[in-house]
């Protein structure tokens, strides 16, 4: 088992295959999958465990054991990985929206995705927070958001990273050092790699101003995809997404949720 994970969800033991097994279920391939669209799944977030996450949080139901403020969570396996050892990721795809939320005296909750548009955000006013609030008074919140493959010991995962607020320096610079993997041909001209050409390390490191503490990204290049299936994954995962047929459901980001209601960290921190 990974160390890095704080728990992992298991319905079967693992056992050993045989040859002929493999064979056998492999003749079985996809069976009974055949209507399940990519418009009828949702992609995982991982996200950053806060100190009010319910995840770190043993007396509710939504406590993984072991999780800690810090460590980076998927919100489809439940799992919680060490923030500190961080995990591995190929990025694939980047977009740029804007998300709309209710306030909490509203009802609250995830509103709409909009595509990424100045004058959008030049119809807010700022609140005492330093919200974006729109002409129907709901928040508007400027996402970076960054389809990855992460690296799993149970084999490569799609999912989905978004950065707003005090994280939105940390993806600029993401995306900075993505553009910059330059390779020279052989027709001896340079190129720009595709995205999924290198893997990432993501951890957590913590910050504070003065007006709070929080844990943010810090991101490292690794090096090449060196494995050719793996690449010709992550190339697919990048068409799908830019195809759009990619689901995106804002309101399982319920980390992001909670940071527009409750917000107290400046936009210019860092």
């Amino acid at each position: 088992m990974n160390k890095n994970i704080a728990k992992v969800e298991a319905s079967t033991a693992v056992s050993t295959i045989t040859t002929a097994d493999l064979d056998y279920l492999q003749s079985m391939a996809g069976r009974g999958t055949e209507q399940i669209a990519t418009k009828d799944m949702s992609i995982p977030f991982l996200r950053i465990l806060a100190q009010l996450s319910p995840q770190v949080n043993k007396r509710d139901g939504a406590y993984v054991e072991g999780a800690e403020a810090g460590f980076i969570y998927n919100t489809a396996s439940n799992e919680a990985y060490n923030g500190e050892k961080g995990v591995e990721v190929i990025p694939c795809y980047y977009s740029s929206r804007i998300i709309e939320w209710k306030p909490r005296e509203k009802g609250g909750g995830f509103v709409t995705s909009h595509h990424y548009d100045d004058k959008l955000l030049l119809k807010c006013n700022r609140d005492d927070r330093g919200n974006m609030v729109y002409v129907n008074g709901n928040y508007l919140v400027e996402t970076m958001q960054f389809f990855v493959l992460l690296l799993h010991e149970d084999g490569p995962q799609p999912c989905l990273i978004t950065m707003s607020s005090s994280q939105l320096k940390k993806g600029k610079r993401w995306n900075t050092t993505i553009k910059n993997q330059l390779m020279k041909g052989s027709d001896g001209k340079m190129f720009t790699l595709a995205m999924f050409a290198t893997k990432y390390l993501l951890r957590t490191v913590p910050e504070q101003n003065d007006k709070g503490t929080w844990f943010s990204w810090d991101i490292s290049k690794i090096g090449r995809v060196d494995d050719r299936d793996l690449t010709d994954m992550a190339s697919g995962f990048n068409e799908t997404v830019s195809s759009g047929d990619i689901v995106v459901k804002e309101n399982d980001n319920t980390d992001h949720a909670e940071e527009v209601r409750a917000r107290t960290l400046a936009d210019d921190v860092l």
